[in-house]
């Protein structure tokens, strides 16, 4: 020890001694490996991960199809890496290896829209006995990657989406016994990626949203008996072989949003006795010709028609007159069609009614009269949007619920409302959640209505 001259007492601070040139790279080195290391992993319960990406791929219906079961084993967890996990040559990193592999409760790994190559793929293979859930959505993976995936027996869900992959590919997923959830997505995708995809028997849910799909290819599905939910959304299908579905006895959803499915084609589904859920948002041939085809569909419990029809040709009073004979309705979206409240009258004969959005519609305080008959309604929205009009709702049209029981949600974005009318909300103090965004309410009108509705959630 080194000491003052004068004073012979140690010096305060000590210089360093001199390291050899191996210790120099170890102290160099060292501080990333062990803050990755010290870092914890971001994880999720394998539960809810299943939960939300199901809500996200099935969007507002996604409650009429059941929820694949995640894993037998309580306690798993879904690990989310990020681009700190990842190196240079888009492989993990082997410190982040080491963990995965070391840590038993993990399932599933998410490489969601990073900058990975093929050989990450390859760098999961210590987890090939117990991974179920693998998520390469928007990553740069091509047919190269898709041998190692397909040596992976446990696997449960995956998603192909927005990545390299094309139809030819997907051959080596046959090995996927106990896949339940597929989701695939790009222009790389065609009628000739559903021979590969017929022979994963287990499958539950399928998306082809936004792939090359034809009413020709998909003719093929028919042998997937195990389906419940099929999306289609953004395809090129038309509808003239839906009728194919028929063959799938547990189809329970369908997604044919952003398609140009004709106004006479849903009425092929008809003899699906076990279909919930149909979306047809932003499809232009439906309008109120093809409502007495989709009154046909008795088992139907969710409808989603937002944005049908192209210009005046849309869902209209007429059509909806027809809508009006699908008494088990539960949740119905008519958001931007041409519905006012004359129309809105005949929605009373729908008394299952629970989710309805007449946002961005001719609905006004007359035909919140009519929705106030509707004994199960909890969520409404009534919607008004400057550039593409809306509702005429105003509070005065909020008396129509004052001994409504069951209205919990409801949103009024954008309607002439403001700080006068704050007494008017005293019509529906049941409710649980409030949407103001948009309207003339002030920050003070806010904190004023949150006192008279104290159990209620302002959004703002």
């Amino acid at each position: 020890m080194l000491t003052d001259q004068h004073t012979q007492r140690p010096l305060e601070n000590q210089p360093m001694p001199r390291l050899s040139t191996p210790w120099l790279v170890l102290l160099t080195v060292a501080p990333v490996s062990v803050t990755i290391a010290a870092s914890p992993l971001p994880t999720t319960s394998a539960h809810t991960h299943t939960l939300k990406r199901h809500a996200q791929r099935w969007r507002e219906l996604s409650s009429f199809i059941p929820v694949r079961a995640a894993t037998k084993q309580p306690g798993t967890r879904v690990v989310a890496l990020s681009d700190k996990h990842v190196d240079t040559t888009g492989s993990i990193k082997p410190e982040v290896l080491r963990i995965l592999s070391g840590t038993s409760d993990i399932v599933g790994i998410s490489l969601r829209n990073l900058d990975i190559s093929n050989s990450a793929i390859s760098d999961l293979k210590p987890l090939r006995a117990k991974l179920r859930i693998l998520d390469l959505y928007g990553t740069r993976i091509d047919d190269g990657a898709l041998e190692a995936v397909g040596a992976f027996p446990e696997l449960r869900e995956l998603d192909l989406g927005v990545t390299r992959v094309t139809s030819g590919g997907l051959t080596s997923l046959k090995s996927l016994k106990r896949l339940q959830v597929l989701e695939l997505s790009g222009r790389r995708i065609n009628d000739t990626a559903i021979a590969s995809i017929g022979h994963l028997k287990s499958l539950e849910q399928l998306s082809l949203a936004g792939t090359r799909i034809t009413d020709a290819g998909f003719t093929g599905l028919a042998t997937l008996t195990q389906l419940r939910g099929l999306g289609l959304a953004g395809t090129r299908i038309e509808g003239a072989n839906l009728a194919v579905l028929a063959k799938l006895p547990r189809l329970a959803l369908v997604d044919m949003a952003d398609t140009d499915i004709t106004a006479n084609s849903p009425g092929q589904l008809a003899k699906c006795r076990s279909l919930k859920g149909l979306n047809l948002e932003n499809c232009p041939l439906i309008e109120d010709s093809a409502a007495s085809q989709l009154a046909t569909l008795r088992s139907l419990k969710g409808l989603v028609l937002t944005k049908t029809g192209f210009e005046k040709a849309s869902i209209t009073g007429n059509g909806l007159a027809k809508l009006a004979t699908m008494t088990g309705l539960q949740h119905l979206n008519l958001r931007a069609t041409r519905v006012d409240d004359k129309a809105i009258a005949s929605l009373t004969k729908l008394q299952d009614l629970t989710h309805l959005d007449l946002s961005l519609t001719g609905l006004g305080n007359a035909g919140l009269k009519h929705l106030a008959q509707l004994p199960r309604l909890r969520k409404l929205a009534a919607v008004y949007q400057v550039g593409f009009a809306g509702t005429k709702v105003t509070a005065d049209g909020l008396s129509h619920f004052a001994d409504h029981k069951a209205l919990r949600d409801l949103d009024l974005t954008g309607t002439k409302i403001g700080d006068a009318d704050l007494p008017k909300f005293k019509s529906v103090l049941g409710l649980e959640r409030l949407t103001i965004s948009g309207t003339a309410i002030t920050d003070d009108g806010a904190g004023s209505l949150g006192k008279l509705m104290p159990r209620c959630r302002i959004i703002r």
